[in-house]
C-alpha cells in the first residue's frame, strides 16, 4: 500500500539532510516543510509517470527509483538509479513542462514531496541555493554523456562492467573479504535496459559471469567477487576470459 503523510515536527531535519538546502535559513526552510509530505511507495510502484504534470521535487529518504524512458519500439530504457540524498524530477520543476520519463521504485521508497512552487521561489530567493542546484545538473548531464559514450562505445559485456563498477562506486558496500555488494535488487530485464540490450544476452552475460565467480545474486542485490576482472572488461581486457 502506498502511504502518504503530511508535515510533521521533524520535516525541517529532514529537509536539512539535503545539500541543496544547506543556505536556506532556518524560518524559510519551517515554511517550506509546512508545504511538504512524505510518501512511502511499494516497489514496482509509480513515482510519476510519463506525460505527467509536474507538481513536485522529490527528495529520495530511503529506497531506489529507476528513470526509464519508453521507445517508439515499446522497449524501456532506463536511464538512471537513485537513492538516499537524490533529488528526482529537477529538469521538469525547472522547466515547466511534463515528465518526458516515467520513476519507478526499485524497492519500498520513503519520499519527502515539496512542491514545485516551494523550489522555484528558493532558487529566486536563496542564492546558495541556485548555485548547488545547476551544480548538480551540470554533474548529472556529465553522468549522461558518459552513459551514452558507454552504450555507443563497446560490446555488452563492455557495458554490464561498467554499470556494475559504476553502483559498486556509488552505492557499494564491503561485504569483508567476499567483495563489494551493490544493494539493489536488479531483475536481468533492468540490467538489459541499462545497458540497452535483450534480455536474453543479459542473462547469458551475467550467468557466464556468476560460473566464473566474478559476481553472484544474492537476496541483498549483486555481490562483486572479482572486480579486478570486472575492471579488465570494462577496458577492453578479454584475453584471460
Amino acid at each position: 500500500m502506498n502511504r502518504e503523510t503530511r508535515v510533521g515536527s521533524d520535516l525541517v531535519e529532514k529537509l536539512r539532510t539535503f545539500k541543496v538546502f544547506a543556505e536556506v535559513p532556518g524560518n524559510r526552510l519551517a515554511s517550506v516543510a509546512r508545504e511538504t509530505s512524505e510518501l512511502t511507495l511499494e516497489r514496482h510502484a509509480l513515482v510519476w509517470n510519463e506525460g505527467d504534470a509536474c507538481r513536485y521535487l522529490f527528495f529520495v529518504m530511503s529506497g531506489r527509483v529507476k528513470i526509464i524512458k519508453h521507445s517508439e519500439t515499446g522497449k524501456d530504457v532506463i536511464i538512471e538509479i537513485y537513492g538516499p540524498h537524490d533529488a528526482i524530477g529537477v529538469t521538469s520543476v525547472l522547466v515547466g513542462s511534463e515528465y518526458i520519463t516515467a520513476a519507478v521504485c526499485l524497492s519500498e521508497t520513503h519520499l519527502l514531496c515539496v512542491p514545485r512552487g516551494e523550489i522555484l521561489n528558493l532558487l529566486e530567493t536563496v542564492p546558495g541555493m541556485a548555485l548547488r542546484s545547476l551544480r548538480g545538473m551540470a554533474r548529472r548531464q556529465r553522468m549522461l554523456m558518459q552513459k551514452i559514450k558507454e552504450l555507443a562505445a563497446g560490446g555488452v559485456e563492455y557495458r554490464i562492467a561498467h554499470l556494475l563498477l559504476k553502483l559498486a562506486d556509488r552505492i557499494g558496500e564491503e561485504a569483508t573479504s567476499n567483495g563489494i555488494t551493490i544493494p539493489i535488487v536488479l531483475s536481468r530485464q533492468d540490467i538489459a535496459d541499462l545497458v540497452g540490450t535483450t534480455v536474453e544476452t543479459a542473462i547469458r552475460v551475467m550467468s557466464r559471469w556468476r560460473k566464473m565467480g566474478i559476481v553472484v545474486n544474492d537476496k541483498r542485490g549483486i555481490l562483486i567477487r572479482d572486480r579486478e576482472t570486472l575492471e579488465d572488461l570494462a577496458a577492453g581486457i578479454t584475453t584471460h576470459i
